[in-house]
């Protein structure tokens, strides 16, 4: 009963929230009352709840509702995760075609790294990620680029859990990971060779945005014989110019 309740209250919530247009961004009580087909007492029950997170908002002197800036703040989150896809994809396309080798975007999400953006060489490889695709955060270069640049509570959180090894070459013993979180923000960059696949090689580093926080990483990989002394640095150069130039793009400014 209780798990059916609390469904009920979000749909309710959802009702209140829809009834509110571009034509109409203001209402009373009475309205939304009579556009959602929910009782007065119901209604203003939700929208209380609502006012006190921040998602609806009383006008002092008309008394009528409106949307709150919660949904700005939530609506700019979605925003930015397009813009940011928007803006790389060109600049990413061109890093693979230079390194002929697999380029891919992610983000963190929910204690993960999320992929926003693959593009595939034309080597057959069959360990490239594909967009929407969720991966450890501690794994890989990617996920470790991200995760080195986590806020400290945040990190704190993620080392805590039990740490899965997927290959011999996985890093999960917290102590030494750490160790690796704290090379890779000396470096700026992120290596990887058969943490989560055997034969897989990858090579990461983070984008920046206006605020100058890492918004993403973004990384080359491929087969591991592709990874290889003066190939390997030059890959590393490729991917560090690019990565400058999409923070750049996000409105990056080193001398804040």
């Amino acid at each position: 009963m209780e798990g059916s309740s609390t469904v009920r209250a979000v749909d309710r919530a959802f009702d209140v929230i829809e009834t509110f247009t571009f034509k109409e961004p203001e209402l009373t009580l009475q309205e939304i009352s009579q556009r959602t087909g929910l009782a007065l007492a119901t209604t203003h029950r939700s929208i209380q709840t609502m006012i006190k997170r921040g998602y609806i908002e009383q006008d002092p002197i008309s008394g009528k509702f409106r949307l709150g800036m919660q949904f700005v703040k939530l609506g700019g989150i979605v925003i930015q995760r397009i813009d940011l896809t928007r803006i790389a994809t060109p600049f990413l396309q061109e890093l693979s075609k230079k390194t002929e080798q697999n380029v891919n975007m992610s983000i963190y999400d929910k204690g993960e790294a999320l992929c926003l953006v693959n593009i595939e060489s034309f080597h057959n490889f069959q360990f490239g990620i594909k967009v929407g695709q969720r991966l450890p955060i501690y794994a890989g270069a990617l996920s470790k680029v991200i995760m080195a640049h986590l806020p400290n509570q945040e990190l704190a959180i993620l080392l805590s859990n039990k740490l899965e090894s997927f290959t011999p070459y996985t890093i999960s013993q917290e102590m030494t990971l750490r160790a690796e979180l704290e090379e890779i923000r000396r470096n700026g960059v992120a290596r990887s060779g058969g943490e989560l696949a055997l034969g897989a090689a990858a090579i990461a580093a983070p984008v920046y945005n206006y605020e100058n926080k890492m918004v993403a990483g973004i990384a080359i990989s491929g087969p591991e014989h592709y990874f290889t002394g003066e190939q390997t640095e030059a890959f590393t150069s490729e991917l560090l110019a690019t990565a400058a130039v999409i923070s750049k793009e996000l409105g990056f400014n080193q001398v804040k």
